[in-house]
């Protein structure tokens, strides 16, 4: 039959084999031949398959590596990426970093630690030597009353000062003390250390000793002058014991006595003397 007469296909021409099968063209055909799909089903087909063809090309000049390097514009980045879904699939490059912002406030102190472990206590020194003593650490006092009448009394004040004292006694009658300061006399020679006094009296005469925190013993003497009141005569004068008591003097020597002789009982005297 000559082409020219053939009848032609309400359809349209047949579509060739090869054009069939390229891009699926030939699925959509029978959709259309069976009266399932419409044209306008297969012409939506025909551009979703030419886009997954276009899309799946591993080598085409539409991928996003290649517009990303050689099309970029940074004054059209924002119509290039676009938010997703409005037609282009790439993303724009990423933007240099913004300034650092400015520090924030200082945090709250935190709360204080712990306090740590007690150290043990450390062993006691040994006691150190005992000092010398002070001056005015000593004080003594003692009298004498050889009669009625009249009492004399020496005394060490906390300041080391030795007085010796004298006072009227009437019956019931006293009088005031009169003291009188041994330490004045500047030749005295007064024992530094003075720390225990003692006083004497014989006929009119007194005998006053300090003993030293040394251990020396030293003596001045006053003269009574008899009177109303009576009063004394001191000169102040130190002189120290001779000799000084030392360690290990020996004791005034034992007398010695005999055997008494005991009355003898004639009863037991020898045949003899009988």
């Amino acid at each position: 039959m000559s082409p020219v007469n053939r009848t032609r296909s309400p359809l349209g021409p047949v579509a060739r084999r090869s054009a069939v099968v390229k891009g699926g063209t030939l699925a959509s055909l029978a959709l259309v031949v069976a009266g399932i799909a419409s044209p306008a089903f297969a012409t939506a087909q025909g551009v979703q398959a030419a886009a997954t063809v276009r899309s799946a090309s591993p080598t085409g000049g539409g991928d996003c590596t290649t517009k990303k390097s050689s099309n970029h514009d940074p004054r059209v980045a924002g119509t290039q990426a676009g938010p997703r879904g409005g037609g282009d699939e790439c993303e724009g490059q990423r933007g240099p970093t913004g300034p650092t912002g400015p520090r924030g406030p200082q945090g709250e102190p935190g709360e204080d630690g712990a306090d740590g472990a007690t150290g043990a206590t450390g062993a006691t020194g040994a006691t150190g030597a005992t000092g010398a003593t002070g001056a005015g650490a000593c004080v003594d006092v003692d009298a004498v009353r050889d009669n009625n009448d009249r009492e004399f009394k020496a005394a060490l004040t906390p300041d080391g000062i030795t007085y010796a004292g004298v006072r009227e006694i009437q019956n019931t009658t006293v009088g005031p003390w009169i003291w009188y300061d041994l330490t004045t006399n500047e030749e005295g020679d007064y024992p530094a250390g003075a720390c225990g006094v003692s006083i004497g009296h014989q006929a009119n005469r007194l005998v006053i000793e300090v003993i030293t925190t040394g251990g020396e013993i030293w003596e001045t003497f006053c003269d009574v002058n008899p009177g109303t009141p009576d009063t004394l005569t001191c000169n102040g004068v130190w002189n120290d014991a001779v000799p000084q008591p030392n360690p290990g003097d020996p004791p005034a020597p034992l007398r010695t006595h005999e055997q008494p002789i005991r009355p003898t009982d004639p009863n037991h005297l020898p045949k003899a003397l009988k």
